[in-house]
């Protein structure tokens, strides 16, 4: 049984990473922004009585973030094994020669800044921990390789809106990427696994508003059950020497 921290924990991929680590009989803190309105994290506090423990954390506030690290290390003297760095937005999904420097700046808040304070709050308490696992929900968007078909590829330009959108969105899973690396350099020698993986296209309310957004016919590949039994997986099979990794969650290494 390990103890796992996960953040945007209130719906979605964050919300179903709750459920199938507590299936499974994990210790489960649940952080969310306004955990007191979450009905669905509640409901589920109460059929895992000692199991589940729910957590104010705002992303954006590193206020919020400090009283969260202080309150879980009162609670929890063993610390934590496994930080899963899940919240995240998409932000506006515009011509990248309209973007504007709010929507970038309100991205990279929560989607870079966000896991930077929160891992290195929760740092103390993953030393304590046994897994000493960091892992960092990135997306494929953030794959600067991945991208240059974009640039090569006139047809994919014509028929694919989001090819030339999403600068925010794109520009901060890279940075989050280079942040997993930076991570993953700086506490090698303490035995961490810092990863970065994409969750794939999922049919959550943040997928489903980029298959609109993108002006695409294309249905999300994965169902939020599907992609997260695949993503605990791979973190089951996570050790130090695959520290600085970034994979898709079906195990394939992705290019940076």
């Amino acid at each position: 049984m390990s103890t796992y921290l996960v953040t945007g924990a209130s719906r979605g991929i964050g919300f179903e990473l709750c459920k199938q680590l507590l299936s499974r009989g994990e210790v489960v803190i649940a952080a969310a922004r306004t955990p007191e309105k979450a009905t669905n994290l509640k409901e589920l506090e109460g059929s895992h009585s000692g199991k589940l423990h729910l957590v104010k954390l705002d992303a954006e506030d590193a206020s919020s973030i400090k009283a969260a690290a202080d309150k879980l290390d009162k609670e929890f003297p063993g610390g934590l094994d496994v930080l899963i760095n899940n919240a995240g937005i998409s932000g506006s999904f515009v011509q990248c020669s309209q973007e504007t420097v709010e929507n970038v700046l309100a991205v990279h808040k929560v989607n870079v800044l966000g896991p930077m304070l929160v891992t290195q709050a929760m740092l103390p308490l993953l030393r304590k921990g046994s897994k000493k696992l960091i892992a960092n929900v990135s997306s494929g968007a953030g794959s600067l390789a991945g991208k240059l078909k974009f640039v090569e590829d006139a047809e994919i330009r014509k028929t694919l809106p989001y090819a030339t959108q999403a600068l925010a969105y794109k520009q901060s899973k890279a940075a989050l990427n280079m942040q997993t690396l930076t991570f993953a350099a700086d506490l090698k020698d303490e035995g961490f696994t810092v990863i970065s993986y994409c969750p794939g296209w999922v049919a959550t309310d943040m997928g489903l508003q980029g298959q609109e957004l993108m002006k695409t016919k294309e249905n999300p590949t994965w169902t939020t059950e599907q992609s997260v039994e695949l993503q605990i997986k791979l973190l089951d099979g996570m050790t130090p020497d695959k520290s600085g990794g970034y994979f898709q969650h079906t195990g394939e290494k992705l290019d940076w």
